[in-house]
């Protein structure tokens, strides 16, 4: 198993290798990661930069990852899961849309199949990287799927968030980098008496580079300076030879034929930039960064740039470089910021050797390199957990071994439970988890709770959801969050939802080892089947407090009763005659006080035991949350009760236990307790799990009336001089 010192194996994926910022990006990223002892490996569809990534050590798969097409991209998606898990990949990177989808689905069918967590403690991870500002359409939300966006400015990270909607907690603004050592200092050129300056635009040749603009600016440059040049550098896609064409029929058309030069994609920038004497990139829309601005800072080439996008964030205005405005961009503005940088070249040196100190602080590829191996390394070590339990008390005190066996399993990972809200004030205080989610069954009339909760989780991006509860509603939630793991119990209605099933066991198993043959499924073996509880020093003030009112002195033996149970279930309740028996023999025979516990709902048959017993208890019925409960109990030394949910809280707080069994069978409900009596009595209808008895007459109850007093007391004394029941 690894850990988190060990190397990472990670997977960059994007359309091509033909030359541009994300590609130099890709390449960048690929060679730090071999030369700090991580496996990188790229898939494109090719191109001229592949022999750089060979040259590097990196593992480069040549896959038509570029198609737009819904067939091929699902095509594709199958080729590249194969890669990821013939390599055991740890990351996917996507670095573009076509393969963030092309990435995504592999991923999904990836981490979906097979034996999910039982051998594991996490699964691949994919991110994204949003390099552009991408126009407002449902092809471009796949860039906000990673489990973390890295924008590479603050502009990107903003239009990522308000446009498509991605959580800021789940962005990281990584800027790019330059290698400082490749693209190395010259002093600018101060003087040329011939005036051949050369001036450069580097980039893709698009309309959004501002190239039209740009010739039409260096129209007039070139009357003051007719002997220097234009370079146009980068490569044309199919989709914009149209626009190349038209660019070079306007330089025939203002007359600059001798001037300009389209030198298509430039192989080693850093070597073209030595003899470029000022830099141009006048962008006139969605402008993310500008990658060739921090390697002209580097290489003590001045600049001039439109205040667009991120470039905003990379020039500091008349401090590293010249800024004009870019909506809308006149040639006559741009043309007087070139004309001053070749007039004034002292002041286009000062911008320059800003520009490069800028560069060493703000954007070194060591910078870039370390922020992103830090992204691989949170995402790739923090598994996010989704546990599901969100009705039934006892229930909620029965999963806390669950969740620390999780936690456990997976010490780094980010768990979540999922709870109704009377479970709150019973978890808060739980150190096996990160997040508590509420669910409010009684608010959620149409079932859009269910709905919110699950967006909820899939801004989260959870990877696993533990599903404890089994009903239709987990099953739609787990669903809905898009999960690609997702385990729980087989036989429902709905657990075709589920990716990862466990079916019940022919005979009936003990509640927490019930919920531990699931977890067995995420590989936890051997699990503490000890519940606990976690009241807080106001919980145990307050239960001090309410002995106090009553009398009770310190070391005074207390005996808690739970006479009541849930309302529906009148089937589980014993008697309220033989209550009152049990109570004032209890005082008369063994010298000790009865607490009798319960919520509001239970306060109007405590007070009728009260009325009717001779010895007197304790009332605290309704006046206790559960974790008060839970410090009450502490202060007892036996406790009587039906199959309840105090019932589990009295085994969290490791309290000899007498329980009375009638409806429900005690082999499936019954919490794990070192010091415990079952009574139950085996009749022909029991266990019916009916709420009410459905027989009348001499048999009615007849499971739980048969349950004598003189049994239950004689456990109770047993417990009291330190027996075993």
């Amino acid at each position: 198993m690894r850990t988190e010192n060990d190397s990472m194996t990670v997977l960059q994926i994007l359309p091509a290798l033909k030359g541009g910022g994300v590609e130099t990006g890709t390449i960048d990223m690929a060679r730090a990661l071999v030369e700090r002892g991580h496996r990188a490996i790229v898939i494109s569809s090719g191109g001229p930069m592949v022999e750089q990534l060979k040259a590097a050590g990196v593992l480069h798969y040549t896959l038509p990852v570029h198609l737009k097409s819904p067939i091929a991209v699902f095509r594709v998606s199958r080729r590249v899961a194969e890669v990821i898990e013939s390599h055991q990949v740890d990351v996917i990177h996507a670095r573009s849309r076509v393969p963030a989808f092309v990435g995504f689905l592999a991923w999904r069918r990836i981490v979906g199949r097979g034996p999910g967590l039982r051998d594991r403690r996490t699964v691949p991870s994919f991110i994204t990287t949003a390099h552009g500002i991408y126009a407002p359409h449902w092809f471009s939300r796949v860039m906000g799927w990673g489990r973390v966006v890295i924008a590479n400015s603050e502009a990107v990270a903003r239009h990522m968030i308000d446009t498509f909607g991605v959580p800021p907690q789940r962005i990281r603004v990584i800027p790019r980098g330059v290698d400082l050592n490749r693209f190395a200092w010259k002093e600018p050129r101060l003087s040329d008496p011939a005036g051949k300056w050369h001036i450069a635009a580097v980039g893709r040749i698009t309309p959004l580079k501002g190239h039209r603009e740009l010739l039409a600016a260096y129209q007039i440059v070139a009357k003051t300076y007719p002997s220097s040049r234009l370079s146009i550098v980068g490569g044309v896609e199919p989709k914009h030879q149209k626009y190349f064409n038209a660019l070079r029929e306007l330089v025939v058309k203002l007359g600059l034929e001798e001037q300009v030069t389209f030198t298509g994609p430039e192989p080693d920038v850093a070597k073209f930039l030595q003899g470029v004497d000022l830099c141009v990139l006048p962008s006139t829309g969605r402008e993310a960064f500008g990658r060739i601005l921090i390697e002209a800072g580097a290489a003590g080439v001045p600049v001039v740039a439109t205040r667009i996008g991120g470039i905003s964030e990379v020039v500091e205005d008349k401090k590293t470089g010249l800024l004009v405005p870019a909506d809308p961009l006149e040639p006559m503005t741009l043309a007087s910021a070139i004309t001053m940088l070749l007039n004034d070249r002292a002041q286009a040196a000062a911008l320059a050797r800003a520009a490069r100190k800028r560069v060493e602080s703000h954007f070194p590829m060591s910078r870039m390199v370390e922020e992103t191996l830090e992204v691989y390394r949170e995402a790739h070590r923090r598994l996010r957990l989704l546990v599901v339990k969100m009705t039934a008390l006892g229930d909620v005190v029965l999963c806390g071994p669950s969740l620390r066996a999780l936690r456990e399993r997976f010490p780094d990972a980010h768990i979540t439970v999922l709870t109704g809200r009377a479970a709150m004030d019973l978890l808060h205080r739980c150190p096996h988890f990160n997040d508590l989610l509420v669910y409010d069954r009684k608010k959620d009339r149409l079932g859009m709770e269910g709905f919110r909760l699950a967006a909820r989780l899939r801004a989260a991006q959870v990877d696993a959801v533990v599903d404890l509860q089994n009903n239709r509603i987990s099953h739609w939630v787990g669903f809905f969050s898009l999960a690609p793991l997702r385990y729980g119990y087989s036989g429902r209605r709905f657990s075709f939802l589920l990716t990862h099933r466990v079916f019940d066991p022919d005979s009936p198993l003990p509640p927490v080892q019930h919920q531990f043959r699931l977890l067995e499924l995420l590989g936890v073996r051997g699990a503490d089947e000890r519940l606990e509880l976690w009241p807080g020093p106001a919980d145990h003030g307050k239960a001090e407090g309410l002995l106090r009112g009553a009398w009770i002195a310190d070391g005074q033996g207390l005996v808690a009763v739970h006479p009541s149970g849930h309302p529906r279930w009148s089937s589980k309740r014993w008697g309220t005659d033989r209550f009152v028996e049990l109570i004032d023999r209890l005082g008369r025979e063994s010298g000790v006080r009865v607490v009798l516990t319960g919520s509001a709902d239970d306060r109007a048959l405590a007070e009728k035991i009260y009325q009717a017993a001779h010895v007197k208890p304790i009332v605290a019925a309704g006046k206790t949350s559960m974790n008060e409960l839970a410090a009450l109990l502490a202060r007892c030394r036996v406790f009587v009760s039906g199959d309840t949910a105090p019932l589990h809280v009295a085994a969290a707080m490791n309290l000899p236990i007498v329980a009375l069994f009638g409806s429900t069978d005690p082999a499936r409900h019954m919490p794990p307790a070192a010091r415990a009596r079952v009574f139950r009595k085996k009749l022909p209808c029991s266990p019916c799990y009916s709420p009410v008895c459905r027989r009348r007459g001499k048999g009615h109850m007849e499971c739980m009336n048969r349950i004598e007093v003189e049994e239950v007391l004689g456990a109770v004394k047993a417990f009291l001089k330190g027996g075993v029941g």
